[in-house]
C-alpha cells in the first residue's frame, strides 16, 4: 500500500507542477498568439478543436473500460494478459481511427459552408483541421498503449511527456513567433513536429518500462471473443459518457435563452475563478485513480473502506477549505480585478459553489466506482440527463440563471448525491448502503459549524475595504489560515478518515526525512 501511496504522491506532484507551467504559459502564450497569429485564427483553433472533439465523441469509453480490466493483471503481472487487452485496444482503435477520417472527410465538404463569413483563407482553415486531425490519429495508431502506464499508476511519465512537450512548444512559439516570416505556417509545423517528438518520446519510454509489450501477430477479432465484457463495458460507459457531455454542454446554452449575454459574461468571470481551482483538485485528486483500481483488484475488503474514507474525508477537507475561501474572496477578487459593476449576487454565488461542491466531492465515490468496473447502471445517466434538462429549461423559466444552476442541483443532488453512493456500497463493496449515508450526515454537520465558526470569525473583516492586489493578498492569507485550521480541526477531531490521512503523510514524510538523513 505504501507503494501505492508513494506513486500517487509522485503523479500528483509533477501534475501539480505541470499545471502551474501551463497556466503561466497559457496567459503568456495567448497574449503572444494573439498579436502574432490574429483573433480570427485563435479563434479558428478553438473551433477545430471543437469539431474534432465532436468527431472523437466515438472513442469515449474505450480507455476507461480498458483500464479496469488492467489492474487485475498488472496487479499478478500476468503480461500476456496485460499485452492482449492492449492488442484489442489497438484492433478496436484503429477501426475507430477509420471511422473519424471518413467522418472528417465529409466534414470538410461542408467547411465552405461552415466558414463562410470567416475571412481567413479556406487552406488556413483545411489545414488547421488536419494538422489537428493527425495528432488525434497518433494517438489511436501509436500513442494508445499508454493506458498501461496509467494503470500501472505512472501517470507521471505520460504527464512528463506530454506536458513537457506542450511547454517547450509553447515556449518556441512565444520566443520565435515574433521573429519569422509567416507566423502561422510556422505555427503549424511547430505542433506537427511536436506531435511527432511526443510520439517518439512516449514510444520510447514504453519500451523502456515495459519491454515484453508488444501487440504484432495478435488477431483482434479472436481477442474480442475472448474478452467479451471489454466491449460491453465500453458500450456502458460510452453512455455515461455521452451524457456527461450532454450535460456539461446543455447549461450554458439554456442560460444563452434566459439572460443577457452580459450577465453571461459576468458569470464567465466567476465561472474562470471556480474552474481554475476545480481543475487544480482534479490534479491533485486524479493521481489516485489506478490506485484505487489495484487496491480493488487486491480484494482486501477492510483496507478498501479504510482507504475509501481515508481519501473520502481528505477531499472534502481539501475541497471545503477551497469552496470557503472562493466563498470569500471571490468578490474582492473580481472587484480589484474588475471593478463593482462585474459582481454578481450573493444568491447566485452561493448557488454556483453548492454545485461545485457536489461535483467536486463525488471524485471518491467515482474513483470507486470505476476501480470496481461498475458502469451497467446506463439508466442513471440518461434518467439524469433528462431530469436536468425539464428541470434547467422549467425553473430558468421563471428565475433565469440562477433557476438553470438549481435545475443542475436537482439532478446532481439526486444521482451524484444519492444514487452513486448507493450503487457503489450494494454493488461494489457489497453491504448497507447506511453506512455511507449515516457518517456522511455526520460530515455535512461538521461543514455547518464550520461556516457558523468561520462566519463569526471572518465578520472581523472588512472585504469592502478591499482595493488593491495587496490588499487582497493580505485578506487573503489572514481567511486561508482561519479556513484551514477551522476545517482541519474539525475533521481531524470528528473524522476517522482525516486521521489515517494524517497518520499515512507524517509516516511518508518521515519517511522521506531519515532518507534525507542517510545521505
Amino acid at each position: 500500500m505504501a507503494d501505492r501511496t508513494q506513486k500517487s504522491i509522485k503523479n500528483a506532484q509533477i501534475s501539480m507542477f505541470y499545471y502551474f507551467v501551463q497556466l503561466i504559459l497559457g496567459f503568456w502564450s495567448r497574449k503572444v498568439f494573439f498579436e502574432y497569429l490574429g483573433s480570427e485564427i485563435l479563434g479558428l483553433d478553438t473551433t477545430a478543436t471543437n469539431l474534432l472533439s465532436f468527431l472523437n465523441l466515438a472513442e469515449m469509453g474505450i480507455s476507461t473500460a480498458v483500464g479496469f480490466f488492467l489492474y487485475k493483471p498488472l496487479y499478478d503481472n500476468d503480461t500476456k494478459t496485460v499485452t492482449e487487452i492492449v492488442a484489442l485496444e489497438g484492433w478496436v482503435y484503429r477501426r475507430i481511427a477509420y471511422v473519424i477520417i471518413c467522418a472528417a472527410a465529409v466534414l470538410m465538404g461542408f467547411f465552405p459552408l461552415i466558414f463562410a463569413k470567416s475571412t481567413i483563407p479556406l487552406w488556413c482553415v483545411y489545414a488547421t483541421f488536419l494538422v489537428m486531425l493527425f495528432g488525434s490519429m497518433l494517438g489511436y495508431f501509436i500513442n494508445y498503449k499508454m493506458i498501461v502506464l496509467g494503470a500501472d499508476q505512472k501517470t507521471y511519465k505520460v504527464t512528463i511527456v506530454t506536458q513537457g512537450a506542450g511547454a517547450f512548444l509553447k515556449i518556441l512559439l512565444i520566443l520565435l513567433l515574433p521573429i519569422v516570416s509567416s507566423p502561422f505556417v510556422f505555427y503549424l509545423l511547430t505542433n506537427t513536429v511536436g506531435y511527432l517528438f511526443g510520439c517518439v518520446w512516449l514510444n520510447k519510454v514504453l519500451k523502456k518500462e515495459y519491454p515484453w509489450l508488444s501487440v504484432k501477430g495478435y488477431d483482434g477479432k479472436s481477442l474480442l471473443h475472448k474478452y467479451p465484457d471489454v466491449m460491453k463495458k465500453t458500450k456502458q460507459v460510452f453512455i455515461h459518457r455521452i451524457s456527461e457531455t450532454i450535460l456539461n454542454q446543455a447549461a450554458p446554452l439554456i442560460m444563452y435563452a434566459y439572460t443577457s449575454f452580459t450577465i453571461i459574461a459576468y458569470y464567465g468571470n466567476y465561472i474562470l475563478v471556480i474552474t481554475k481551482m476545480s481543475q487544480l483538485l482534479s490534479t491533485v485528486f486524479g493521481s489516485t485513480g489506478a490506485a484505487i483500481g489495484n487496491l480493488i483488484a487486491s480484494g482486501d475488503k477492510e483496507r478498501i473502506k479504510k482507504v475509501f474514507w481515508e481519501l473520502f474525508d481528505s477531499r472534502l477537507f481539501i475541497s471545503f477549505t477551497a469552496l470557503f475561501c472562493i466563498y470569500y474572496l471571490i468578490e474582492p477578487f473580481i472587484r480589484v480585478w474588475l471593478g463593482d459593476d462585474y459582481l454578481l449576487s450573493k444568491e447566485l454565488l452561493i448557488i454556483m459553489l453548492v454545485s461545485f461542491s457536489i461535483v467536486a466531492n463525488r471524485t471518491t465515490i467515482d474513483s470507486f466506482i470505476c476501480g470496481s468496473g461498475l458502469f451497467h447502471d446506463i439508466w442513471a445517466p440518461i434518467t439524469e440527463s433528462i431530469i436536468n434538462l425539464i428541470a434547467s429549461v422549467t425553473l430558468g423559466y421563471y428565475w433565469g440563471i440562477e433557476g438553470v444552476l438549481l435545475g443542475g442541483i436537482i439532478s446532481q443532488s439526486i444521482f451524484i448525491g444519492v444514487w452513486k453512493p448507493y450503487f457503489l456500497f450494494t454493488e461494489g463493496i457489497k453491504e448497507s448502503s447506511l453506512n455511507y449515508f449515516i457518517p456522511f450526515l455526520g460530515r455535512c454537520a461538521i461543514i455547518g459549524i464550520c461556516f457558523l465558526v468561520l462566519y463569526f470569525a471572518t465578520s472581523f473583516i472588512d472585504f469592502e475595504s478591499i482595493d488593491s492586489y495587496e490588499k487582497l493578498i493580505q485578506c487573503g492569507l489572514t481567511v486561508f489560515l482561519e479556513v484551514v485550521i477551522t476545517v482541519f480541526t474539525m475533521f481531524y477531531i470528528f473524522t476517522s478518515g482525516m486521521k489515517f490521512f494524517v497518520s499515512r503523510m507524517y509516516a511518508l514524510f518521515m519517511a522521506k526525512l531519515n532518507e534525507f538523513r542517510k545521505r
